[in-house]
């Protein structure tokens, strides 16, 4: 018998729940390989962006701070060139529309997520029920053929455990990928809000025909014991949700 007949037979002992479970596993499996393909497109360094971007802002190229973003693969640029678009509009608007596009941008990092999260937390009671089945269908055999020996009581429990083996093993899986794409998600919407952030000040200090802070696109490298007055910064901004 290859792998596929054990494979089969397999099923066929677990009964009607390890069918209810191979289902379960192929559904959250499809959204853990989907999610990471996804997850895989994001990649973006927002220090580069931010820094191409506000080079181009602070020469008063509008057009070519919005084509840095099309250059860029990932939520982030799309999100920046959605408050580029409105560079003309006051810092309130500007911040609305940021907010607005790292909303949506949140809603898609999360797509699909409930299920894997449904998958874990049901995965087990499947198992229960197919074990609980099992073990009835084990005494009625019990109870027909008037044999209840250890080794025949044995036989048939452990085949009834096979379900609940199946559905620990789909939940701890599935737990694992929801926490993980969880952090990733946490990691994204931080870097993301920090980006819009320092954006709108770009664009607040550029409307108001003032100097922009390089700190605000250049990464400034730390030195102990040296400190210097933080440059104005205009009121608001986008916030995370």
């Amino acid at each position: 018998m290859g792998f596929f007949g054990e494979f089969l037979d397999f099923l066929h002992r677990g009964g009607f729940a390890m069918y209810a479970l191979l289902l379960l596993s192929v559904v959250s499996l499809g959204i853990v390989l989907e999610r990471l393909y996804f997850f895989s497109r994001q990649h973006s360094d927002p220090t580069q962006l931010l820094k191409e971007i506000g080079e181009r802002v602070a020469k008063d190229d509008m057009n070519g701070a919005i084509a840095v973003c099309d250059r860029h693969r990932g939520m982030l640029p799309k999100i920046l060139q959605f408050g580029l678009y409105r560079h003309e509009k006051s810092r309130a608007d500007i911040s609305d529309a940021l907010s607005i596009a790292l909303l949506e941008q949140l809603n898609q990092l999360e797509a699909n997520l409930p299920i894997i999260g449904t998958v874990a937390v049901i995965a087990p009671f499947v198992g229960l029920f197919g074990t609980v089945l099992g073990i009835i269908r084990a005494f009625n055999d019990i109870a027909l053929k008037g044999n209840s020996t250890p080794a025949v009581v044995a036989a048939g429990v452990s085949e009834a455990l096979i379900t609940t083996a199946a559905g620990l093993i789909i939940a701890v899986v599935a737990v694992i990928f929801f926490n993980y794409f969880k952090s990733r998600i946490k990691a994204y919407n931080q870097e993301m809000i920090v980006a819009a952030n320092k954006l709108a000040e770009m664009l607040a200090f550029h409307n108001a025909g003032a100097p922009i802070p390089t700190e605000l696109y250049t990464p400034r490298k730390p030195q102990p014991g040296l400190g210097s007055a933080p440059a104005p910064r205009p009121s608001g901004g986008p916030t995370g949700h």
